[in-house]
């Protein structure tokens, strides 16, 4: 969608450190709630011809109400494909020599909103292909798996079938192993643990990558080994545990991480049980750069909304047509 001038999107902030991640807050539309949040990223040390990450948005905000998460500080609806692989061709169009070089480039649902609760997202999963011409193309999703989407996951999983084969990755954000807090912690009707295990138990197929389960864990939250493996396959299903970062939200609710905290080694015999019962563990603690940077889900949006700076684009380029 285009302003009658013609000036959306506008790239109104720009922050970050070329060597970890670039944070874009970009306005689609002309008016201030379509604001959203892009990520130019790398995997330190790996350089952007050997891996690229573009985390792309694709609601105006975000319903679900993660009370640590400062996308859900205010929704304003849908983003469209056109929208959504706009963020892509951003990112790829400044870096166009390693665009065409990429060993690896990893395309992640998993900005602000959650992708599950817009309609748009197989669209613009059925033209990234096209868009991005690269061999090597990974298309990623996040979600927390709402409850009334099966239709949604049902055409993604067709997706995934014809165009990424072995090149996509399903990650469900579970939190805990307690049906109560993860109540609490994704306060919207979503999908409880065993529902979870067979919507990721029929996504999979030979070849595929495991669909991940991912906690970013706050202390005292629950996380237990046995429960995972009661449920989970661990030939289907890999775990990947994330620090919880440091927004406003989680501040204000009184959320403490536990990865990049003291509290970190209290896992070592959690993730040693997992591996012993066949699981792939990850703990993915990230570049401790990027907290600096402002990178996490909300921040960069909040932040140019509090210092003003949606007054001035510093950059303008037109849509996909």
């Amino acid at each position: 969608m285009l302003a009658e001038n013609g000036s959306y999107p506008q790239v109104l902030q720009l922050q970050g450190d070329p060597a970890v991640a670039e944070i874009a807050v970009i306005r689609l539309r002309p008016a201030k709630p379509y604001t959203v949040e892009t990520v130019d990223g790398l995997a330190p040390p790996l350089s952007r011809t050997e891996k690229w990450i573009i985390n792309v948005s694709t609601q105006f905000g975000c319903p679900v109400g993660c009370p640590f998460c400062d996308a859900a500080l205010e929704y304003a609806g849908n983003l469209d494909a056109g929208e959504i692989l706009w963020q892509v061709r951003w990112a790829l169009e400044r870096h166009p020599a390693e665009a065409s070089a990429c060993r690896k480039l990893k395309v992640h649902f998993a900005r602000m909103g959650e992708p599950a609760l817009n309609d748009a997202v197989p669209q613009a999963l059925e033209e990234l292909p096209s868009l991005a011409n690269c061999p090597n193309l990974w298309a990623c999703l996040a979600t927390v798996a709402p409850r009334g989407r099966d239709k949604w996951f049902e055409q993604v999983f067709s997706i995934k079938e014809r165009l990424y084969r072995g090149r996509f990755q399903l990650q469900f954000s579970v939190q805990s192993t307690n049906e109560a807090e993860r109540n609490r912690l994704i306060p919207t009707p979503h999908l409880g643990l065993k529902e979870l295990e067979r919507l990721g138990r029929n996504f999979y197929r030979p070849g595929d990558r495991k669909v991940v389960l991912n906690f970013a864990l706050a202390h005292q939250v629950e996380f237990d080994p046995e429960r995972i493996a009661d449920l989970f396959d661990p030939a289907r299903f890999a775990i990947k545990i994330t620090p919880l970062n440091p927004t406003a939200s989680g501040r204000r609710s009184g959320f403490q991480t536990v990865l990049r905290s003291h509290r970190e080694q209290l896992l070592a015999s959690a993730c040693q049980r997992l591996k012993e019962l066949g699981f792939e563990v990850v703990l993915s603690v990230g570049d401790g750069r990027e907290d600096q940077l402002g990178s996490n889900c909300g921040q960069a949006v909040r932040i140019a909304r509090q210092e003003g700076s949606s007054t001035d684009a510093i950059q303008t380029v037109p849509l996909l047509d």
